[in-house]
């Protein structure tokens, strides 16, 4: 009996083998967040009943999750509202890093959507169960073989796009754009894309950015456009400079690509690093120096309308 059970020992540590990485990773993250409180209530929440149609309004949500109304058309970045990222298995047991400050907004809270963009599907950015709480007919722009992971939960209005491509959904043009970073959701994933998305309409520009680190790709894909408002990440940094930017680098990013405004996201709602939930943000202020007002969107929930030229 013993060597059977031997057998399925070493099958077991096999089948982990490849995990390795990931387990290590959430053993060293829940460590970090006993640090800190989570599921805090946030200190702002959206009126949605005070935005206007004729103008542009952007609301963070946390993490890369952003609600704009892009002149009576309503956007969705990254979706992302429970309480925790990662494996989800039944009975609501979950593996991966759990909020800190809860969302502003709940699902059911949300107005009827015209257009959802998913960056990549790296699982803090492209969340199973709160995609299960939006209507399956919502148009959806995504990056290559990325689709796979909504269709198969009923969603068909799926557009994926590779760098450069672009498409129109209920009157706004949508290129992807190419960034720094990778985009398999498993370990044996291949060849799952991940973009940053221009969003453009009346003559306005939104740059979302997704994931990225430092690059030039950005400022190459808006030459010629005046970027109003450009959505960019700025935490996750610490030791993982390889694929997430610096505030520093973000501010910088912002400055080339000549952004009347930034609003900075991936920080203070999930601990993914070693840097503190707070420094991003702190970092920024003292990067952009004399011009910090550029900066807007500081804390989950607030909203920012967009000043016409």
């Amino acid at each position: 009996m013993w060597v059977y059970w031997l057998i399925g020992v070493v099958l077991l540590l096999v089948a982990l083998y490849p995990l390795q990485g990931w387990i290590t990773y959430v053993v060293h993250q829940r460590q970090r967040e006993r640090r800190y409180i989570l599921t805090a209530a946030p200190a702002h929440r959206p009126r949605l009943q005070d935005w206007r149609a004729d103008q542009v309004t952007i609301c963070w949500l946390g993490h890369a999750t952003v609600l704009i109304n892009f002149y009576g058309r309503w956007i969705l970045t990254d979706p992302v509202f429970g309480r925790s990222v990662g494996i989800h298995l039944p009975g609501g047991i979950s593996f991966g890093p759990r909020r800190l400050i809860d969302c502003p907004l709940r699902p059911a809270e949300l107005p009827p959507l015209d257009l959802v963009v998913q960056s990549h599907a790296h699982m803090d950015h492209l969340d199973t169960q709160s995609w299960r709480q939006l209507p399956r007919s919502v148009p959806v722009v995504m990056a290559t073989n990325n689709g796979q992971y909504l269709r198969r939960r009923g969603l068909r209005a799926v557009t994926e796009l590779r760098w450069g491509e672009s498409t129109e959904v209920a009157g706004v043009r949508v290129t992807a754009v190419a960034v720094r970073h990778w985009g398999a959701r498993f370990p044996w994933s291949r060849d799952d894309g991940y973009n940053a998305y221009l969003l453009e309409r009346n003559g306005r520009t939104i740059l979302f950015g997704g994931d990225t680190a430092f690059t030039d790709l950005l400022t190459q894909a808006t030459a010629g456009k005046v970027v109003d408002v450009a959505i960019l990440p700025i935490g996750g940094y610490q030791p993982y400079l390889h694929a997430h930017a610096s505030p520093e680098q973000a501010w910088a990013m912002s400055q080339a690509m000549g952004a009347r405004f930034l609003s900075p996201i991936h920080h203070q709602t999930f601990i993914l690093s070693y840097e503190p939930p707070t420094e991003p943000l702190e970092r920024l202020v003292v990067a952009a120096g004399p011009a910090a007002s550029q900066i807007v969107l500081r804390e989950i929930g607030e909203t920012f309308i967009l000043p016409e030229l």
